[in-house]
C-alpha cells in the first residue's frame, strides 16, 4: 500500500501552529534583507509541499506577520523623516524666521513628544481612572420616586 505524504505533518490547527511557519518566516525575512522577496521559495525551503507553498501568502499567519513587518518599516521611515525635519534650519540667510519651516518643525516636534515622549509629555484624558480603574470606587444607589432602586 502506498503511503501518501501529508500536507499537515505537524497537526497544526487553530491552537497549535506548524513549526515550519517560523522556519519559513525566518528564511523569507533573510532573503528579503538580500533583496529577494519570494514567499513560495521560502516555503518550499522550509519543507512545505508545492501546493501549500503556492498558497502561503494567503495564510492568516503570513498576512499578519507581513503586515507587522510593513508597519515596523513604515514607523522606522517615519522616525527617520521626523529626525531630518527636526534638524531643519528655521532661519533664512537674512536671520529671519522662515515661518513655513518653523511651522513644520513645530508640528513634527509636537508629534514626536506626543508619541515617542508620551510618558513625559502627554496629557491625560481618560474616561476611566488611573491605569483603567473605575472612576467611582463604590456604586451610587438611587431610589426612584416610585420606590424602586437601580
Amino acid at each position: 500500500m502506498e503511503i501518501k505524504p501529508t500536507t499537515n505533518p505537524y497537526g497544526a490547527n487553530g491552537t497549535t501552529s506548524d513549526p515550519r511557519e517560523q522556519v519559513m518566516w525566518d528564511i523569507y525575512v533573510a532573503k528579503m534583507a538580500k533583496g529577494i522577496e519570494n514567499a513560495y521559495e521560502s516555503a518550499v525551503e522550509a519543507g512545505y509541499e508545492d501546493a501549500t507553498a503556492r498558497q502561503i501568502t494567503v495564510r492568516s499567519w503570513f498576512i499578519e506577520r507581513k503586515s507587522k513587518l510593513r508597519r515596523k518599516d513604515m514607523l522606522s521611515k517615519a522616525e527617520r523623516n521626523l529626525d531630518k525635519v527636526l534638524d531643519f534650519d528655521m532661519l533664512t540667510e537674512e536671520g529671519k524666521v522662515n515661518t513655513p519651516v518653523a511651522s513644520l518643525v513645530t508640528q513634527v516636534s509636537t508629534t514626536v513628544v506626543k508619541t515617542l515622549g508620551k510618558e513625559d509629555y502627554s496629557e491625560r484624558i481618560e474616561q476611566t481612572g488611573k491605569d483603567g480603574k473605575d472612576l467611582i470606587n463604590t456604586p451610587i444607589l438611587v431610589k426612584f420616586v416610585d420606590g424602586t432602586d437601580n
